[in-house]
């Protein structure tokens, strides 16, 4: 009978700099997030798993579903505020005063659509 030895260690004690967290993500996409982040993202990735299991009828390995959900999903705080700041809002103005309002944007420098 042949028997190994499993080394491990205790990452999520308080005594280490990362919790277990940071270190698979960093290890499955090379991401490097803080703490905080890097939980928040695992219950992402976690749920992101099972849909895509769920769609294609199969297992599919946390690896492959990490790496998926940070190409098409995952975004950084500073990507949302660019998103947020080019993002085109709708609104309804009524037909008699669309002229009058695109005439102030448009000396403004800013672009409006209706």
């Amino acid at each position: 009978m042949t028997t190994s030895i499993l080394n491990f260690t205790l990452v999520n004690s308080p005594k280490t700099k990362f919790s277990d967290e940071q270190v698979l993500l960093q290890e499955f996409t090379g991401q490097q997030l803080s703490r905080n982040n890097a939980e928040t993202v695992w219950e992402n990735v976690l749920n992101h798993k099972w849909n895509m299991s769920e769609r294609l009828g199969r297992d599919v390995g946390f690896k492959v579903a990490a790496t998926d959900y940070f190409e098409n999903f995952y975004q950084t705080n500073i990507e949302k505020m660019q998103t947020e700041k080019t993002a085109v809002r709708e609104i309804k103005i009524p037909q008699f005063i669309q002229k009058f309002v695109r005439f102030y944007f448009e000396a403004k420098g800013t672009a409006i659509y209706f």
